[in-house]
């Protein structure tokens, strides 16, 4: 599971990096996000868009306001990126692959040792919740601080997971549903859970995961969400 939530993760960051560059300028020359999204789609397609449009500002040495004026012309950032002196499209290009690159560097360098304490800890009363959370921003690629902006706004897991570029609802579950698999696998195998305990739970964890990914969170749980 950890080989392939890694993988979501990197797959997942990549298609953030290219659909917020190609989304770009059509938001730019609006002021709007995706036509017909729903707010949590366009709050996330806008947070993508928001974080392209700064670095491509950084590479390009304008404001991120210059920028969104260039862009309202009906440029590309390609093409604001070749009418800036000493820039190009492909240097941009590279620019932006460069950042992205730091940053999956930077959550792969810390990946093992968290995946390592969620498989070890054990899971009391509730712990199914609290390992969701875990592996769902893993999955998803978000940051504490962003999911529990998300949750305490009143979305489910799987809203967010709909909302993020490059993730869906079926994938979360799967996810989760896979690590929790593997985590059970674990307490068996350290003898802190019988085979016949592990195979009850089992039986019902898709259920119990999409649930929980389904679930809204309390007025409660928000205060305290992620």
């Amino acid at each position: 599971m950890y080989r392939s939530t890694r993988r979501n993760l990197a797959a997942g960051a990549a298609v953030a990096v290219f659909a917020g560059g190609g989304a770009l300028a059509a938001m730019a020359a609006t002021g709007h996000g995706p036509l017909g999204a729903s707010h949590a789609t366009r709050r996330a397609h806008g947070r993508t868009v928001s974080g392209a449009l700064a670095k491509a500002a950084g590479y390009l040495d304008v404001s991120p306001a210059q920028l969104r004026a260039d862009l309202k012309s009906g440029r590309t950032l390609g093409q604001v990126a070749d009418a800036t002196p000493g820039k190009s499209q492909a240097g941009l290009i590279e620019a932006l692959a460069a950042v992205r690159r730091r940053q999956l560097a930077a959550r792969a360098a810390g990946l093992t040792s968290q995946v390592t304490a969620e498989v070890r800890r054990p899971y009391g009363p509730g712990g199914l919740a609290r390992g969701a959370l875990f592996n769902a921003r893993v999955y998803l690629g978000l940051s504490p601080a962003q999911l529990r902006g998300d949750r305490r706004s009143g979305m489910t897991l799987g809203q967010i997971a709909a909302a993020t570029p490059g993730m869906s609802q079926a994938g979360l579950i799967e996810a989760l549903v896979k690590a929790r698999t593997e985590s059970l696998a674990a307490a068996v195998a350290a003898g802190t859970l019988t085979k016949a305990q592990e195979e009850t739970r089992v039986a019902k964890l898709t259920e119990r995961v999409t649930a929980l990914v389904d679930r809204k969170p309390s007025a409660a749980k928000r205060r305290h969400a992620g």
